[in-house]
Order: structure tokens, then C-alpha cells, then sequence
């Protein structure tokens, strides 16, 4: 479903990515991990284009995303991305922003983007949400909206950059919760987070990055038992003092 081969990224001089070669089969989860600043949601930003690679092809179900702008348009409705932030209009309520792209771009009626808007959020567990505003709901309330709202377009892919890294640690537990649903539906997912046991419980491969390549990739269990790298070693250790 997702092939990236070669990825070169800089930053003016700073190399982000370095040699980057990635791939996700179709239904598997892959938890992207590692230390701040090892290139993790670069990586995945990537993949739909919101970061541009200096070198190398990705390709989303067989498309080569920069080849047009026709192809990135095309992959950018077919990829569902929830940010740290919820990145949610402010002035829409819930229903308006889960329907609004439903709209816009896949051409829905007002009643096909309403009744696909109400199902999702009786499936996050926010039905009784839909005229209220984003100032009105609580952070981990947010980030399933905007779930929801990535969901609303029947994305062939799910990335998730951190999506609760900006939260409470109250409202961890319910996000984390819907995204684990998804993991049992089939959905395609690449996942940037710190949350281990959900990456544990959740992931079919983990990979680990640091400074801007792939140190190891390897099953849940190989990875947190018995990881190959120093690096590794040394990133689990820290995480399990804290």
C-alpha cells in the first residue's frame, strides 16, 4: 500500500531523512518510534505529500504521489491524516467539520455527508456532540473528531503524527481506545507515537528511528524483548525509567 524508496529530506543543510527505504503492506500496522527530532513525523508527512522529499519516489497504492499534481491530489483524498493538534475550524460546529470536505471533494449530498458525519461519532463515542463547537469539547474529545472527520472520507490509509502527544492523560485512554478499534478493522495505519503499550498491543511491525534513519524494524514482541540495536536498548531503558 505504501512504498517509499530512497527518501532524501533536508532542512536547508540539515539531513532529516537519510536514504529512507519503507514499505506497509495492505490491513498492516506499523508504529514509527524513536527520541524527538529523529525525523519520525517528517517521515510520515511524507508520505501524503505535506512535506516535500528532495530525492526518491513514494509511492500510495501503486501511485507515484510527486510524479503530478493530479497524483497528489488524488492520494491526499484517499490518505486520512490526524495531527497532534485536531486542527479543527473553530467556527464550524462538529457536524460541519466532519462534512465539510465530504463536500467539497468527494462531491457528497448535504444528507450522504450527514448521515456518514452521525454514524462516525456514535462510533467515537460522540453522538450527542454534533451541534456543539470545538471550544466546547475537551482535548481527547477533539482528537476524535478529528478521527471522525479523517475517517469521513473512507481512507485507504490512516496516518496518525503523535495524536496524543497534546493531551491530557485522562483523555489518552479514549483516543487510544477508537484507534484500536480501527486496528481491528482492516485499515492500513502508520503510527508516530510514544504511547508503548499501545504500540506493543496494537502494532504488527515496529520501526525505530534515529537521526533520520531506520535503526531496526522488527515484530512487537522481538523489538521490546529483545531489540538488536544499542540505540534501541538504550531508548527502551530511558522509557522504562520514566
Amino acid at each position: 500500500m505504501i512504498s517509499m524508496k530512497n527518501i532524501n529530506k533536508y532542512y536547508d543543510d540539515f539531513h532529516v531523512l537519510k536514504g529512507i527505504n519503507f514499505s506497509v503492506k495492505k490491513g498492516e500496522i506499523v508504529v514509527i518510534c524513536g527520541p524527538s527530532g529523529s525525523g519520525k513525523s517528517t517521515l510520515i508527512r511524507c508520505i501524503n505529500g505535506l512535506e516535500e522529499i528532495d530525492e526518491g519516489n513514494v509511492f500510495v497504492d501503486n501511485i507515484d504521489i510527486y510524479e503530478s499534481r493530479k497524483n497528489l491530489k488524488e492520494i491526499r483524498s484517499e490518505v486520512g491524516m490526524v495531527f497532534q493538534h485536531f486542527n479543527l475550524f473553530p467556527h464550524l460546529t462538529i457536524l460541519e467539520n466532519i462534512t465539510l470536505a465530504q463536500k467539497l471533494v468527494k462531491k457528497r449530498s448535504n444528507k450522504e455527508a450527514n448521515e456518514i458525519a452521525h454514524d462516525l461519532l456514535e462510533k467515537v463515542k460522540l453522538g450527542d456532540k454534533a451541534d456543539s463547537y470545538p471550544s466546547d469539547l475537551s482535548g481527547g474529545q477533539k482528537q476524535r473528531v478529528a478521527i471522525a472527520r479523517s475517517l469521513a472520507m473512507k481512507p485507504k490509509v490512516m496516518l496518525f503524527d503523535e495524536p496524543t502527544s497534546a493531551l491530557d492523560p485522562e483523555t489518552i485512554g479514549d483516543v487510544l481506545s477508537v484507534m484500536k478499534e480501527l486496528a481491528q478493522e482492516n485499515f492500513t495505519i502508520v503510527c508516530v507515537t510514544h504511547e508503548m503499550g499501545f504500540a506493543k498491543e496494537v502494532g504488527d511491525r515496529i520501526v525505530f528511528m534515529d537521526h533520520g534513519v531506520i535503526v531496526e524494524e522488527n515484530t512487537p514482541s522481538e523489538f521490546f524483548n529483545n531489540p538488536k540495536s544499542d540505540r534501541a536498548k538504550k531508548f527502551l531503558n530511558e522509557i522504562l525509567v520514566h
